[in-house]
């Protein structure tokens, strides 16, 4: 006797997942990715590039990331519009752009185990020098580095640092929020305001476009981390990513409400991170231009210069508070550049050898073991230079950081369904935004080939 074939049930539109609406449960259920990103850059670009930005050039400073977090808003934008709304991250479409087999791939994993050894290097010294500030002199910066770092790298190989990077983000958001309530109680001057708000600086000077292109390098954070964010994401099972996993076709209209929801929802969260990064670190030129203008921070006052930045609004008390946030932000940062570096080259490096046998667990341990020895000889080297090295480093990321841009909105535009591809407004935003991040990275390139300064 033959058996009876059950009727095949199509999935409709009403049987997926939607994201929620309201913002009680969009907070509830989705928000997150965006300000584990926004803590990324709350580090080096918002705790040293920000405040020597604005002790150099005073208010003014304020329009130079406007124009930075305007031009470099579209990398991640793409990212998002692709990650929600294929629900998958932009690095598996990575292999189809054009060119050698998984080129891009390649490239991605040596920005994550190359250029965020570096990152790692001038973040960590960074932190470092706020740890000898609170310690014995004979505790030095590079071996609180090692010491720190090397801890850092311990936690992560064992996954045991979530409640340390909870208690970290405490101190950073405390920070931030005495940060948002100094720039309230101790605004600058009118006579300085007056002086600073719109006085250019020389722009083909050698100070003007060392600053400028590690802040374009920096702030609000590297472009690479839109791949970051998407693992993010993912690991909240974010997007659209039930079409995927029952086979459904993204191209039927029937599940466009769908997909456009997901898409809202991502760049929902994503803005309110990007806002949230960006008034902080207007808050910190503030407070620098009130405080410490005209003399940024060095080498050596580092620690001493960023404590006293809210002296004056809440006292000697403040000094300390703040050399244990800006730690609590600095380290933080490391660890993330650490367990995120590491986690997408185990993910990506199975796809560019296209091997599914490889260990990406193993991968993620050698390349926190690679990162954290390479980068501790590399300070223990070149000594306290937290500043300069900084400054270095951001400046040869306005550089290797551009891929990231095109690469997003060409997979944008070849794999999501044509509702959800970018307008006319849009790729009109796209081609001037792009064209001002390579403006960036030839700053950059120029500054470190010697062409200027």
């Amino acid at each position: 006797m033959g058996g009876r074939t059950e009727p095949k049930v199509e999935t409709t539109e009403s049987d997926l997942t939607y994201p929620s609406s309201g913002w009680t449960g969009f907070f509830r259920n989705h928000f997150g990715p965006s300000m584990l990103w926004a803590l990324i850059g709350i580090g080096g670009s918002h705790i040293v590039i920000a405040p020597t930005m604005g002790a150099t050039f005073g208010l003014v400073a304020i329009w130079m990331f406007g124009l930075i977090y305007a031009a470099k808003y579209g990398a991640w934008e793409l990212g998002i519009r692709y990650n929600y709304g294929m629900g998958a991250n932009p690095i598996e479409a990575y292999r189809d752009l054009p060119g050698p087999k998984n080129w891009a791939l390649w490239l991605t994993i040596a920005v994550f185990t190359g250029m965020y050894t570096f990152i790692t290097a001038s973040v960590g010294m960074n932190s470092a020098a706020f740890v000898a500030a609170l310690t014995p002199e004979w505790f030095t910066a590079p071996w609180a580095y090692v010491v720190f770092v090397g801890g850092a790298g311990a936690l992560v190989l064992v996954s045991r640092y979530s409640l340390l990077e909870k208690a970290l983000i405490g101190f950073t958001v405390a920070v931030g929020a005495l940060v948002l309530l100094g720039v309230l109680v101790g605004p600058p001057s009118p006579e300085r305001i007056a002086e600073t708000a719109f006085a250019v600086p020389d722009l083909t000077g050698p100070a003007f476009v060392a600053l400028f292109a590690a802040a374009a390098g920096f702030a609000p954070t590297g472009l690479s981390t839109s791949i970051l964010i998407g693992s993010w994401s993912m690991a909240k099972e974010e997007g659209a990513g039930e079409l995927r996993s029952k086979g459904l076709n993204p191209n039927d209209p029937a599940y466009h409400d769908y997909i456009r929801a997901w898409i809202r929802t991502g760049r929902r969260d994503f803005n309110i991170g990007y806002a949230f990064s960006f008034v902080l670190i207007v808050s910190m030129v503030i407070l620098a231009t009130n405080v410490l203008y005209p003399n940024p921070p060095t080498d050596d006052n580092l620690a001493f210069a960023i404590g006293s930045i809210l002296s004056d609004s809440f006292g000697e008390w403040s000094y300390y508070a703040v050399l244990i946030g800006a730690f609590a932000a600095l380290y933080s940062t490391v660890i993330t550049l650490l367990d995120g570096a590491a986690r997408a080259t185990g993910d990506i490096l199975p796809m560019a050898l296209e091997d599914d046998s490889i260990d990406s667990e193993r991968v993620r341990k050698l390349v926190v073991v690679g990162v954290v020895g390479v980068s501790s000889a590399m300070v223990l080297a070149l000594g306290t230079v937290p500043v300069t090295l900084l400054l270095y480093v951001a400046a040869v990321l306005a550089v290797t950081e551009i891929f990231f841009y095109p690469a997003n909105w060409y997979v944008v535009e070849k794999h999501l369904p044509e509702p959800f591809r970018p307008s006319r407004a849009w790729h009109a935003y796209y081609v001037v935004s792009l064209a001002l991040v390579l403006a960036f990275g030839a700053m950059g390139a120029a500054l470190r080939l010697g062409v200027i300064g």
